[in-house]
């Protein structure tokens, strides 16, 4: 077991849960049960049996994602034990993309998009140090997340998912994936996360009772919240918004919408900082900073103007 190497790096493999795993990279050698002495021998064979997404739509080829892509074609490298080391990355990126997109529940298309950018910016990366299989993975399936327009699947959520499932990722990995890529990720408006993050608080029991009591159905207070929210970010600055984390100030934003709401309906506020803290997973304190600086005065001006 010691002599095994990683194909990838040469450091070596090590087994973690019926897996053989490199200790620098992450790179999994493969998902069935070894033994020592049958490792040296077949570290690599019977792949094409654990290989591709776990969806029909995947068991015959990978439709639009590259000529070359098909499951049969990576299946036969599989079996003659993939011999070159692009053959080996190309493989292990299909499978890492596979397993993440399982976890997330995530749609098809968005791990096609993924694979076939993963596969653009793997030929760029020799030379590179640092630069793992991995952090290529993540930062493709961020772009194809953005691409494909699916909001509830966040940088934070992915980052937190590859960390679960054991691949080693940091932020400054994926900086050099950017520059690699070319293609820097824009952070998306505020205004897009209060899709995902107004049903999550919603969804919160104490929050839930307290709006029946209130509104004939969620939706309706949604929907208000969402209006109430959206006027807020209109009297804040967005040159004051920058060097804040957009995903944290729509959690703020939204809070401050409640307020808002609660004041227009002369109603106690259904949900403290607390409870938007513990539903979408944003520090209380951060929520606490972000109102008080950003977002007091907007909803006085707000208030101000409908009294007028």
């Amino acid at each position: 077991m010691e002599k095994s190497v990683c194909p990838l790096c040469n450091r070596r493999l090590i087994l973690v849960d019926e897996e053989l795993v490199c200790e620098s990279c992450g790179y999994v050698a493969q998902e069935i049960h070894i033994t020592p002495s049958s490792f040296e021998q077949s570290a690599f064979y019977g792949l094409g049996s654990q290989m591709g997404f776990k969806n029909g739509y995947f068991k015959e080829n990978f439709s639009g994602i590259g000529e070359g892509s098909s499951l049969k074609y990576y299946r036969m490298l599989s079996e003659r034990w993939l011999k070159t080391a692009k053959e080996n990355e190309e493989y292990y990126c299909m499978k890492v993309i596979s397993r993440v997109c399982e976890k997330l529940a995530m749609p098809e298309n968005v791990a096609a998009y993924a694979f076939e950018f993963s596969k653009r910016i793997l030929s760029k990366r020799l030379g590179h140090d640092g630069i793992t299989v991995p952090t290529i993975c993540l930062y493709a399936l961020m772009v194809s997340c953005k691409k494909s327009k699916v909001d509830r699947i966040t940088m934070r959520k992915l980052f937190k998912t590859f960390r679960i499932l054991g691949y080693r990722v940091s932020l400054a990995a994926l900086a050099k994936v950017s520059c690699l890529a070319n293609m820097a990720l824009e952070p998306k408006p505020v205004e897009e996360y209060l899709t995902t993050i107004i049903p999550s608080v919603t969804a919160h029991p104490l929050v839930l009772e307290r709006v029946k009591k209130h509104y004939l159905s969620p939706v309706e207070y949604e929907r208000k919240l969402y209006r109430t929210t959206t006027a807020i970010l209109s009297y804040v600055d967005k040159y004051k918004r920058g060097g804040h984390n957009p995903y944290a100030l729509a959690a703020t934003a939204t809070y401050a919408g409640e307020i808002a709401l609660s004041k227009i309906e002369r109603r106690q506020p259904i949900f403290s900082q607390h409870i938007i803290s513990e539903s979408v997973d944003v520090a209380e304190y951060t929520v606490r900073e972000q109102y008080s600086e950003l977002f007091r005065e907007a909803v006085y001006q707000l208030l101000a103007n409908i009294s007028q």
